[in-house]
């Protein structure tokens, strides 16, 4: 599916670029292009609307990032105190593995102030195939099996009153609450559509046969939101700041993407 949305924005780049030309005397040229960067492994067919508009369109194949961590557990919604202690399971820890994976389609117009220079600031977008772009899963997990039958027996046991609270696995500000099964999963989603801007070397469509080409930019992927994995309700924050989870601690305050992405294009005709 991302392939085939990534080939659908060629597509329409390239029809546009052709019908335009039957009418004109420009877009007469264009350039294929392949790289890598931080949104991955790039291609991209070029053109050029006039000496100072390009339009790129392409695919950026992420190949999935996976990262191991721990996530401490949280007792949440505390109102009273207990006459058991719960400090030992409180001080256990929670493996869990993050998977990145932001697989996208892009379309680009590049403007370059001098029709002599390659430099150009460069506006578009990036698009996904859906809003994920971080699945964090622990697994079927012994310990978590305890925590989901200690949350599901509050209010049955005059030793565990409703109004304790409920213990969770916390990722940064999120509190996840784990399964029967002792699952504890969430998912991190942004906007599909992420608009772009930034600026570069190199034009759309070489003067000589080959060049190079480099751009650096953000993607405004918009405010992450985070999910519960096992049904699919969104997560708020309760203000608990963690002290593991190495970078899923911050994941709900990026707001943009980065990206840096060197290309090596050749002139078709």
């Amino acid at each position: 599916m991302k392939a085939r949305l990534a080939l659908y924005i060629v597509m329409l780049t390239l029809g546009a670029a052709t019908l335009w030309s039957q009418e004109s005397n420009v877009l007469r040229h264009y350039s294929l292009s392949a790289g890598v960067g931080s949104t991955g492994v790039t291609a991209d067919v070029g053109t050029m609307i006039t000496d100072y508009i390009g339009l790129r369109g392409g695919i950026d194949y992420m190949p999935k990032f996976k990262y191991s961590t721990s996530l401490s557990l949280n007792l949440i919604n505390q109102t009273q105190e207990l006459n058991i202690d719960l400090t030992p399971l409180r001080e256990r820890k929670v493996e869990v593995q993050g998977t990145l994976h932001n697989s996208t389609g892009h379309a680009l117009l590049d403007i370059y102030p001098s029709r002599d220079h390659g430099f150009h600031v460069t506006v578009g977008a990036y698009i996904a195939r859906d809003e994920d772009v971080v699945d964090v899963v622990s697994g079927e997990n012994e310990m978590l099996k305890k925590v989901a039958d200690l949350n599901a027996r509050r209010g049955q046991f005059a030793a565990i009153p409703i109004s304790y609270g409920q213990v969770a696995a916390q990722m940064g500000d999120y509190n996840i609450m784990p399964d029967d099964n002792g699952n504890a999963c969430a998912n991190v989603k942004v906007r599909k559509v992420r608009p772009y801007v930034g600026f570069g070397f190199g034009r759309a469509v070489p003067r000589s046969r080959l060049n190079c080409q480099f751009d650096l930019g953000v993607q405004l992927s918009g405010t992450p939101r985070v999910y519960n994995g096992v049904n699919g309700e969104e997560i708020t924050a309760e203000g608990a700041r963690g002290e593991d989870g190495g970078i899923l601690r911050s994941i709900d305050k990026v707001k943009f993407y980065p990206v840096i992405s060197v290309r090596l294009a050749g002139r078709l005709f």
